[in-house]
C-alpha cells in the first residue's frame, strides 16, 4: 500500500516538475527574443522551485476531493467548499511565491517588498492559479471515479464467478443423481435376472468410481487424464451388464495433463450406451478420441447404432446433454461446442474446446 502511494505521489511530482521545464523553456525563449542572456538552467531552477509549491500541495488537495466529493455533499456544500478551499490555497501559494522572489530578488525578506510582490502577484496569477486548484480537484475525482469502476468490476466479476461456480455446481448436483440412479436401477434389473455376481461386481466398480468422483468434485476442471480414467471406470460397470461391448479409446499424450470440465464425457458415454448400443442387436462398439486441431482440442465420443432423428434436437434432450452444453457455455462461453452428428452406422458426439480460454 506504501508503495502504491509513494508511486503516486511520484507520479504527480513529476507533472509538476514537467510544468517547469515547460515554463522555464518559455520564459527562456522571451529572454532571447528581447535580447537578454539569462541562463536556461537557472530560469528552470527558479521554476522548479515555484512549481514544486503545488507539488507539495497535491497530496493535501487529493486528499480533501477524496473526503470531501462533490456529488457526495448535499445543498452544493461541496462545491462552497471547493471553491472556498481553493481561494485560501491560492492566497498560500501567492504568500510563499512572493518570499521566494523576494528572496531571489534581495537575498533577504523584506515586508515591502513582499507586500509589493505578493500584491503583483495577486492581481496577475491569482485567477491563473485558482483554475490550476480546479484543474487539480478536478483530476482528483477522476480518479476517483475510475477507482471506484474498478472495484465495481472486480466486485462484479468476482459475484459472476461466484454464480458460474454455484450453477456448474447445481449442474454437476443434478447430474450424479441422474447417472447414479440410471446405475442403481440397472443394478436392480440384474438381480431380477438372476445375475447376483454380476450385480455384486457392479456395485463394487460403482463404489469405487463414486469414491473417485467425489474426490475430484470440488474442481471444476480436471485434467482429460484423469476424465478418461473415470470413463474407463464407468465402462467397467457397463461390461458387466454387456459382456460384448467392444471400447476403443485413443489418447494422444501431449493432450492427457489438458483441463477439461469434470464430468464432461460420461453423459455422452452414457447417451451413446443408452440411445445406441442398447438400441440396435449388433451394436457394440464404443470410440472415444481427442485430437488437437489447431488452437482448439476435438473431443469425440462415437457409438454404433441408430442414427439421429433429423426431426430432433438433441440438446433440449436429456439431463446428461443438456448438462453438458449448458457447463460448456459456462465455461467457455461461445469458445467451445457439442454437435451430434451421423456417421458410418452410428452417431458421434464432438465436444470443441479451446486451448486457452479466458
Amino acid at each position: 500500500m506504501k508503495g502504491k502511494r509513494y508511486k503516486k505521489n511520484s507520479t504527480i511530482y513529476l507533472v509538476w516538475v514537467l510544468a517547469a521545464l515547460f515554463t522555464s523553456t518559455q520564459l527562456y525563449l522571451k529572454t532571447l527574443d528581447a535580447g537578454g542572456d539569462e541562463s536556461w538552467l537557472k530560469l528552470f531552477l527558479v521554476q522548479f522551485l515555484v512549481w514544486s509549491v503545488w507539488g507539495m500541495l497535491s497530496p493535501m488537495i487529493f486528499w480533501f476531493g477524496k473526503k470531501y466529493r462533490i456529488d457526495k455533499q448535499s445543498n452544493h456544500i461541496g462545491v462552497l467548499l471547493h471553491l472556498s478551499f481553493a481561494v485560501v490555497l491560492v492566497l498560500f501559494y501567492l504568500g510563499v511565491y512572493s518570499m521566494i522572489w523576494n528572496f531571489l530578488g534581495i537575498g533577504s525578506f523584506s515586508w515591502e517588498s513582499f507586500k509589493l510582490y505578493f500584491k503583483i502577484f495577486f492581481l496577475n496569477l491569482f485567477h491563473w492559479h485558482f483554475f490550476i486548484y480546479m484543474a487539480i480537484i478536478g483530476i482528483a475525482h477522476a480518479m476517483h471515479y475510475q477507482n471506484e469502476m474498478e472495484e465495481r468490476r472486480n466486485k462484479a466479476s468476482m459475484l459472476e464467478k461466484q454464480l458460474l461456480i454455484s450453477e456448474l455446481n447445481t449442474l454437476k448436483a443434478q447430474l450424479s443423481p441422474h447417472f447414479l440412479f440410471n446405475t442403481i436401477n440397472n443394478v436392480v434389473s440384474t438381480i431380477e435376472q438372476g445375475k447376483n455376481s454380476i450385480a455384486s461386481g457392479m456395485l463394487l466398480r460403482l463404489g469405487s468410481f463414486l469414491r473417485h468422483s467425489l474426490e475430484e468434485s470440488k474442481h471444476s476442471l480436471i485434467p482429460l487424464e484423469k476424465e478418461i480414467d473415470y470413463l474407463e471406470e464407468y465402462l467397467e460397470i457397463e461390461k458387466f451388464r454387456n459382456r460384448d461391448l467392444e471400447v476403443v479409446i485413443d489418447k494422444e499424450e501431449r493432450l492427457l495433463s489438458h483441463l477439461v470440465p469434470n464430468f464432461i464425457l460420461q453423459p455422452l458415454v452414457e447417451n451413446a450406451i443408452k440411445h445406441g448400443i442398447t438400441k440396435a442387436v449388433d451394436a457394440n462398439r464404443i470410440e472415444i478420441g481427442m485430437k488437437r486441431l489447431g488452437d482448439t482440442i476435438r473431443l469425440w465420443v462415437y457409438n454404433e447404432g441408430p442414427r439421429l432423428d433429423a426431426d430432433s434436437n438433441y440438446k433440449d434432450s436429456g439431463v446428461g446433454l443438456r448438462s453438458v452444453v449448458s457447463r460448456l457455455e459456462f465455461v467457455y462461453g461461445d469458445l467451445a461446442n457439442l454437435e451430434l452428428v451421423s456417421i458410418n452406422d452410428g452417431v458421434m458426439a464432438e465436444i470443441i474446446l479451446p486451448i486457452e480460454f479466458p
